[in-house]
């Protein structure tokens, strides 16, 4: 559980805030077709810009349901 406090902690530093902005608005332009471009491009070992996005929007909403509820 402290692991995931860890990376929790990291989205409230201001490096973690850009990263999750980012993040949120990479996958909301890419939903509506707008960055199709920059969400398709390669990342190594994630894949691709889209699937990191993706990743890091799935981190961020588990801290937030984690901290809400435990």
């Amino acid at each position: 559980m402290q692991m995931i406090k860890d990376v929790c902690k990291q989205t409230e530093t201001p490096t973690g805030q850009i990263v999750v902005g980012a993040s949120v608005l990479l996958l909301g332009l890419g939903k509506f077709g707008m960055a199709s471009g920059i969400t398709d491009m390669s990342v190594p070992v994630i894949g691709s810009v889209g699937k990191l996005a993706g990743v890091i929007g799935v981190v961020v909403g588990t801290c937030v349901l984690i901290n809400r509820f435990m």
